[in-house]
């Protein structure tokens, strides 16, 4: 006789997950998932403007949402500004 999951625990186990969604603005950037046996935060892009964060651990939702912004904002030019 094979041992099948019940739905009970495969709820208990998808409640004991922790999944937040990361916005840059209006922008679904993505989520991260940490599983209960995990230390850290899987990113998951939602985004093809996300995709270089695909896959990276993050220690908190907050650290993953300031990556996700600084990707998202205009680079700067490094380059001095010659006047008009």
């Amino acid at each position: 006789m094979s041992h099948t999951h019940s739905s009970y625990d495969q709820q208990a186990q998808i409640q004991a997950s922790q999944a937040y969604v990361i916005e840059v603005g209006e922008t679904q950037a993505g989520l991260v998932n940490r599983r209960p046996d995990e230390r850290y935060f899987t990113f998951i892009a939602a985004s093809a403007a996300f995709h270089a964060l695909e896959g990276h651990r993050f220690a908190t939702p907050g650290a993953a949402e300031l990556a996700a912004r600084q990707l998202a904002a205009p680079r700067r030019h490094s380059a001095p500004r010659l006047a008009a």
